[in-house]
């Protein structure tokens, strides 16, 4: 990437995206990619669940009677592996699975009261310390970065 800051006035407001810059917020991307990971695994206490697990729950929970094709799709992974996550799952009755009534081979995913609880749980202090960071960051700032992170998801998924 070339680096945009010129003299001319249209360039010069382009100066954010310098690359230097732009560097900065992919290292700040890993860097609260890191915190969250070490967070969430502070506040896991059954070793049989991961990040993918938690993943898995937090995606269900936001999309209750998600199907698997579905979920396959936003986790990008291979069957295989979400089926070994939704075993787990499946067996620590954190999920449940029912018949589809449009379709009888698809099978509708909801949470357990237990996996709601033990989800909140994990993610509790990372919905604290986002909602500390949007304040701080003023509303402007917290839409600014919804917007560059739903673009970037929308992005990923196009291909």
């Amino acid at each position: 990437m070339a680096d945009l800051n010129t003299s001319n006035s249209k360039a010069s407001s382009l100066l954010y995206l310098r690359e230097d810059r732009i560097k900065i917020s992919l290292n700040n991307f890993f860097e609260a990619n890191r915190i969250f990971e070490k967070e969430i695994f502070n506040n896991l206490d059954d070793e049989q669940l991961g990040m993918a697990d938690i993943r898995c729950l937090l995606i269900i929970n936001l999309n209750p009677g998600i199907i698997f094709n579905e979920l396959l799709n936003i986790l990008d992974i291979r069957k295989q592996s979400l089926n070994r996550v939704l075993r787990i799952l499946l067996k620590e009755k954190f999920i449940i699975q029912k018949i589809n009534s449009d379709d009888g081979r698809k099978k509708n995913l909801y949470l357990t009261d237990v996996a709601k609880d033990k989800l909140n749980d994990v993610i509790k202090p990372l919905i604290e310390k986002l909602s500390k960071s949007y304040v701080k960051s003023g509303a402007n700032a917290v839409q600014g970065f919804n917007m560059v992170v739903n673009s970037l998801i929308e992005k990923n998924n196009e291909y």
